[in-house]
Parts: structure tokens; C-alpha cells; sequence
């Protein structure tokens, strides 16, 4: 048989077909990484005009309360800048942006201000000419409408998210200007993964990732917004928090909530998708509840320091690997440790202490609690979130005075009662002699923290003859560092509310919230 040569008609055409889908697939690449470059440029240009429109808006102070009939208002500022009102006859393109606010209006968008983001006379337009006079934007396409007032910016074109096929018309918010909140994107192949990594009690530091269901890898975020709680209409960046970090390996943020509450995150990657809002429960332990006349404090080596704000990382830590209590001082010179509301239980393997929210009984932790009590201290006399205990013992037999590095004074129970409840009593706070309950609770927190405190005969408050000598001797505070409470376990008694009138010992206050 003479044998075949040449490219017969089968190969040909199968050499064809794969030809074409290579075209196609090399087309269909290129037309998705052009869709991308277009999205980045769009989001970018409209970054740019966000940023001059924060620029003029800060330049011209006079928003609240406007009157657009008055000279100087608002509107006649923006057109001696000859911008051009969105309602002027010079806007060819007034269709298409009643279009767009219609459809925002019909679909009730949240964001949307209806009383003042519908009224197209509010807005002022720019075509690419002026885009690139005002805002240096060169071969800019852009066709934009701009709400001064509330900082809104519409796009009359839009652009195709590649992902998700939406229509962008919108860029970003003015932070000073409408109270703003973005429609997001559901996608199931995309899990937004949110962990607490550290518990420090009054704060929690968390991680937020963005997740694909077939990638191990997380995706890039851009940014995260958050809402405090459901009546919450103002956005909030992550990013803008003090101590907000973006981890580029990881591909996660972490920062600090603060505050107790149900919180709603809105993540946006870097191709500007946002996705749909999740919802955290953060309960946090008791803060702190400063009277008048008391001040934080925290220690910065041996030297004293104020806190900058109820939030200051300095001020506390609970977290099990360190117990760092919070510290305050009244305008007096006395020192007080704040103890908050918890519950305990004993095991064979020690003492377990979980702290509680507000006055109820739940753990800020997802632990089952049902095993657990709460501590008498805090439901005596009715339900408290916390206590402040003075740091040290008193001085004086006759009045309330707490240093450190004074000798201890030793009285009688009735008169330390007198002296403790003429002290303070303020709207915030009233004093007492502690309970048992109360000096118990120091005790039991040290024990779930493994802390043993020292008990000697100590005849001087903080243990030494020096002010700044209980820096030193942490062996006699209950948190086994200079934040805790001084001599809780001594030789000689502590008058206590359980004391018998005319017993004598040493005595200290404590100041609750009424």
C-alpha cells in the first residue's frame, strides 16, 4: 500500500478547531484583563475627584443649616468656581442622570438621601473637559455629577464590574458628607472569615479575611466598613482606626473593637467589589466608671502616666496571659484598681474565671456558662458592672488617707465606716467599707489567674518605708505587678462590713457605681 503523505482534511480541521479556541480563549483573556484596567482606571479617576471634592468642601465651612436663597451660600460659591449646576440648560445629560437617581430611588437604596440626593438642582456637572480643568485628569471619559452637600459623586456611564457584570454609577463617599451606606455584592464562592485572635477583656483585636471556596489564598482587601449597631447610617473605615493593620502575606486586617455591641461588616476588595454585609457579636468585660474627679493611669517603666482616653491600649489587659488591672487616682492622691464583673467555678485543676457583660450573667468568651456563678460582690445591694477598691490600706485613723509608703494606720471598725462613708458621694460613686464578698473577689481573680499572693506582716502601705517602693514589692499585690491591689492577705485584720463594731485593724474603701 503506497503510504499517506501530507495533511489530510480531518487534521486540518482539527488543527483548525483548537486554533480557534485558542484565539478564543486569548481573546476572551485580553477582553477580561482590559475589563480590569478599565474598573481600576474608573475607580482610580473617580479617587481623584472624591479627594478634591473633600479639598473644596473643607475650603467652605458654611454647610450646616444653609440657605440657598442667601448670598454666599453654598451654591454661589461653587458657581464663582463656574461650576456648572446639574439642572443648568448646558447639561446634555440630564436624561440619563434622572435615569440613574430614578432607579436608585425605585430599588430604596440605603444610602440614597431622598430628600436631598434626589434633587438633581443639588448637583453640579462636569464633562471631561472640565474634569481635566478641575481636577488634572487627562483623557478622562468621564461624565459626572457631584452632590457638594453630602459629598455624593454619580458617573453617568458607569462601568461593568468584572465579577459580578453591576454597574458601577457611583465612586466613593465624602467622609465629612452624606451619611453613607454602600449596597454590597452577595457571592457564594466568596466567605468572609472574621476570628477574635486576642481577648484582652475591655478589647478584642480581630481578623478579617476574605476567603475563596477553591483557593486557599485569601483575596486582597482593599477596605472594610462598619456599623456599630442597626441605626448606625454612618459608614465607617476600619482603616481610619488607630490601630488598624493590613497584613499583605496573611491578605487580613486586624483591629480593636472596643466597645461592646452587634456589629455589620462591609469588606471591598481591590477591584472595588464589595460584599455582602456580615453581622459580629462583641461583648466586652465592664470598662471603668470614672468620676469626676478620677483620672486614669498606667505605668510606663516607673513612671506614672494619665491615659489619653478610656480606649488607651496602656490603660488594661485581661486576657489570660496578662493581668494588667486598671489603675485610676483621685484628685486626692488615692490610688484605686477597678475589679469587674465575673463568674468563677473550681475544678480539680484550679480556679476558672470568665468575664461577664453589662449586669447580666454571659461571658464575653462563647464558653457555656451554665456551670459557672457569678461572684456575690457584684449583686449586693442590687446588680453592679464593677467596683473600684483602694489600692493600698489606709494611713489615717481619722480620715481617709491612702499613700503608698506611709505606715498603716489601725482603728476600729466604726470609725472606719464613718470616715469611709463621708468620703465620696458624688453622682457617679459612693464609698463604704468593702465586704467580704468584695475582698474575696481580689482573691479568686488572682487564683484563676495562678497568683499567689505574699502574706507577711507588712506595716507599711505597698510593702516599703518609700513612695515609689511598691513598684518593687509586687509579690503583695493580687495581680503579682504594680497594677493590682496592695496587702489583701496580711497578719492583721482588714475591717470589713462583716466586722464587729468594735474590732480594730486596717482598713480601705471602695467606691461603686449607684
Amino acid at each position: 500500500m503506497k503510504k499517506e503523505e501530507g495533511i489530510t482534511i480531518l487534521k486540518l480541521g482539527i488543527i483548525l478547531i483548537i486554533s480557534i479556541m485558542l484565539m478564543t480563549i486569548c481573546i476572551s483573556t485580553i477582553s477580561v484583563s482590559h475589563k480590569i484596567y478599565l474598573l481600576r482606571n474608573y475607580v482610580s479617576q473617580m479617587n481623584t475627584i472624591q479627594e478634591k471634592i473633600i479639598q473644596i468642601r473643607d475650603n467652605y465651612k458654611v454647610w450646616e443649616n444653609y440657605n440657598p436663597n442667601e448670598t454666599g451660600n453654598f451654591n454661589t460659591y461653587l458657581q464663582s468656581l463656574e461650576f456648572i449646576n446639574a439642572s443648568g440648560a448646558s447639561n446634555l445629560y440630564i436624561d440619563e442622570f434622572n435615569k440613574i437617581i430614578n432607579e436608585l430611588n425605585k430599588n430604596n437604596t440605603i444610602y440614597w438621601e431622598k430628600s436631598v440626593d434626589s434633587i438633581i438642582a443639588n448637583y453640579y456637572y462636569f464633562e471631561p473637559e472640565k474634569i481635566k480643568e478641575v481636577f488634572g485628569i487627562e483623557n478622562s471619559k468621564l461624565f459626572v455629577i457631584v452632590n457638594f452637600y453630602t459629598g455624593n459623586i454619580i458617573s453617568r456611564d458607569g462601568i461593568e464590574d468584572v465579577k459580578t457584570h453591576r454597574i458601577i454609577y457611583r465612586g466613593c463617599d465624602a467622609s465629612n458628607g452624606n451619611k453613607a451606606r454602600i449596597n454590597s455584592i452577595y457571592n457564594e464562592n466568596i466567605q468572609t472569615k472574621i476570628e477574635v485572635v486576642e481577648n484582652r477583656g475591655l478589647s478584642q483585636t480581630v481578623k478579617i479575611s476574605l476567603l475563596t471556596e477553591n483557593e486557599p489564598n485569601a483575596l486582597n482587601i482593599s477596605e472594610i466598613y462598619y456599623f456599630e449597631n442597626d441605626n448606625d447610617e454612618v459608614k465607617k473605615k476600619c482603616s481610619m482606626l488607630t490601630d488598624y493593620r493590613y497584613d499583605e502575606t496573611e491578605k487580613s486586617a486586624y483591629f480593636k473593637i472596643k466597645t461592646s455591641g452587634e456589629y455589620k461588616f462591609i469588606i471591598e476588595d481591590t477591584n472595588s467589589v464589595q460584599y455582602k454585609e456580615i453581622k459580629k457579636d462583641f461583648k466586652l468585660c465592664n470598662p471603668p466608671i470614672l468620676s469626676e474627679n478620677m483620672t486614669g493611669i498606667y505605668y510606663n517603666g516607673d513612671e506614672e502616666k494619665e491615659i489619653e482616653n478610656i480606649y488607651d491600649s496602656n490603660w488594661y489587659n485581661y486576657s489570660m496571659n496578662e493581668l494588667k488591672m486598671a489603675n485610676a487616682k483621685t484628685k486626692d492622691g488615692i490610688y484605686w484598681v477597678w475589679i469587674p464583673r465575673f463568674i468563677f467555678r473550681e475544678t480539680d485543676e484550679g480556679t476558672e474565671l470568665e468575664f461577664v457583660y453589662d449586669k447580666s450573667n454571659t461571658p464575653t468568651t462563647n464558653i457555656a456558662s451554665n456551670t459557672y456563678n457569678l461572684q456575690e460582690a457584684f449583686s449586693e445591694n442590687g446588680e453592679i458592672t464593677g467596683y473600684w477598691i483602694a489600692k493600698f490600706q489606709s494611713n489615717s485613723e481619722d480620715s481617709v488617707i491612702i499613700k503608698p509608703g506611709l505606715t498603716l494606720a489601725i482603728t476600729d471598725k466604726t470609725r472606719a465606716t464613718q470616715n469611709s462613708e463621708k468620703y465620696l458621694n458624688d453622682n457617679k460613686l459612693y464609698s463604704s467599707l468593702p465586704t467580704l464578698n468584695k475582698l474575696n473577689a481580689i482573691i479568686i481573680l488572682a487564683n484563676s489567674y495562678d497568683i499567689e499572693i505574699v502574706n507577711d506582716l507588712v506595716s507599711y502601705a505597698g510593702g516599703s518605708t518609700n513612695e515609689l517602693g511598691y513598684m518593687d514589692n509586687v509579690k503583695y499585690s493580687s495581680s503579682n505587678n504594680i497594677y493590682g491591689v496592695y496587702d489583701v492577705i496580711t497578719s492583721e485584720n482588714e475591717l470589713l462590713q462583716e466586722s464587729k463594731p468594735n474590732e480594730k485593724g486596717r482598713f480601705r474603701p471602695v467606691l461603686m457605681p449607684k
